[in-house]
């Protein structure tokens, strides 16, 4: 069942980000984070629950000048690997999509790493296109 992440979701969202990013990440920046999403009316945090949590999106409304109505980003979207497979990811994108355009959304984008191949593909198979560069450079 799809649903929002609530407070007490925080510890099994911090192990799925974990996963995500492959390390471990800090803990009180995630949890301070976290807190401030759950209180924002642009951050939606959706969970994919089965007495646990499988599955987790982040997203975030943006309000860009250079847009004819606002849009919303993709942020985060992880699913354990031993629960892959399932359409998980894909109800979660289905679920974030309704929700969008509910909220007459313009678009839906997402920045995934050069290297997550498998990703790449489940977004294009979901109807995502590249139609962007995003640069990066550490500070």
């Amino acid at each position: 069942m799809i649903e929002k992440a609530k407070l007490e979701d925080l510890e099994e969202i911090y192990t799925l980000m974990c996963i995500l990013e492959n390390k471990e990440l800090n803990k009180q920046h995630f949890t301070d984070v976290f807190q401030q999403g759950l209180q924002d009316k642009d951050v939606i945090y959706l969970v994919f629950r089965q007495e646990r949590i499988l599955g987790f999106l982040s997203f975030t409304i943006h309000h860009f000048l250079h847009h004819h109505q606002d849009t919303g980003e993709i942020v985060e979207l992880v699913v354990l690997p031993e629960s892959r497979g399932q359409k998980i990811g894909k109800q979660l994108l289905e679920a974030i999509e309704k929700q969008a355009r509910q909220l007459h959304l313009e678009q839906i984008e997402l920045s995934t790493s050069t290297y997550r191949k498998q990703a790449h593909h489940f977004y294009e198979q979901n109807g995502y296109e590249m139609l962007h560069y995003n640069y990066t450079k550490n500070l």
